[in-house]
């Protein structure tokens, strides 16, 4: 007999033992051991984190764990778990959350048993393990751009859509899966995301789980930075979408000016950000370089032959 719920969590280089612990406790307390799966599927991690997680895994009778020989990607290790899982439900849950609530399955379950074709729980940062204050701008942008209050999503429920804690019904996936074409750092959620708002309703409700990778400064602006491309193949996918988000007049004004200016200023903006000792600072010039990276990279694809870019 098939399992009503599948938990699938893609992993790279993060130690699942909290989160593992989280979900199984609240599994055997509730006697959902014959309802909800666990499938654990790891992307190409260092050897340590494998022995770490394999061990965790083994704990748990309802956690299957699996092994990937290639890296697969973002997009592709999310439609490998797919294929893996066999439940009704879909839940997705990133490797570095921790649900906040002691009932967070039963909730996801209860609201997908109404009907609801795909359900947001949301993402917060009530918990935290990384306390150094070099984490501290990446907690500051997480609880600016993630962490909002359920009313606020849904205005908008595909900007929202985080693969980090959603919940859909099994038929919704076959229908739209995960494009493997984004396959740098970001955004084949949000692609993923207006695609599926075109064909189900999107549900937001407050069933949070608190992202715990925080990543140290330097290293959220190397990320924004290598997400340039998908962001920019996003836009040119979705410019209907791309044209609500904040970035975007930013992206307009500066689209025309010439490369050297794009590129100057581009230096200005990454050594200002590295010295700002503000929080709300450092997230401008943020927001900042990443339209003008962006316009950077349009100039660059618009001088491409026709064909050079999908």
């Amino acid at each position: 007999m098939n399992p009503e719920l599948s938990v699938i969590i893609p992993v790279l280089n993060w130690d699942l033992g909290l989160l593992l612990d989280r979900l199984t406790t609240e599994i055997d307390g509730a006697g959902l051991a014959e309802t909800v799966e666990i499938i654990v599927v790891d992307d190409c991690s260092r050897e340590e984190i494998r022995r770490r997680n394999r061990a965790a895994a083994c704990r748990h009778a309802m956690v299957v764990y699996h092994e990937l020989p290639d890296r697969a990607g973002r997009a592709g290790i999310r439609n490998h778990l797919l294929a893996r899982a066999r439940g009704r439900y879909i839940l997705f849950l990133d490797a570095d959350v921790l649900p906040d609530s002691a009932f967070f399955l039963r909730n996801y379950l209860q609201e997908a048993r109404a009907g609801h074709p795909v359900i947001c729980g949301g993402i917060s940062y009530r918990t935290r393990i990384l306390t150094g204050r070099c984490y501290d701008f990446s907690l500051y942008r997480g609880r600016k751009t993630e962490w909002l209050p359920v009313e606020q999503r849904r205005q908008t429920p595909w900007r929202y859509l985080f693969t980090g804690n959603v919940l859909l019904d099994r038929h919704v996936l076959e229908q739209v899966g995960f494009d493997e074409s984004f396959s740098g750092y970001g955004y084949e959620d949000i692609e993923w995301a207006i695609r599926l708002a075109r064909l189900v309703p999107i549900r937001h409700i407050d069933n949070t789980c608190s992202h715990l990778g925080l990543v140290d400064k330097r290293s959220a602006f190397a990320r924004m930075r290598r997400s340039t491309e998908n962001y920019l193949r996003l836009a040119r996918l979705h410019p209907g979408e791309f044209s609500q988000t904040p970035v975007f007049r930013l992206f307009r004004m500066l689209r025309p000016w010439p490369r050297p200016l794009l590129g100057a200023l581009d230096r200005v903006l990454a050594g200002l950000f590295v010295i700002s000792p503000l929080q709300d600072l450092s997230y401008l010039l943020f927001q900042l370089d990443k339209a003008v990276l962006l316009a950077v990279l349009d100039r660059e694809w618009r001088q491409e032959p026709e064909g050079g870019r999908s």
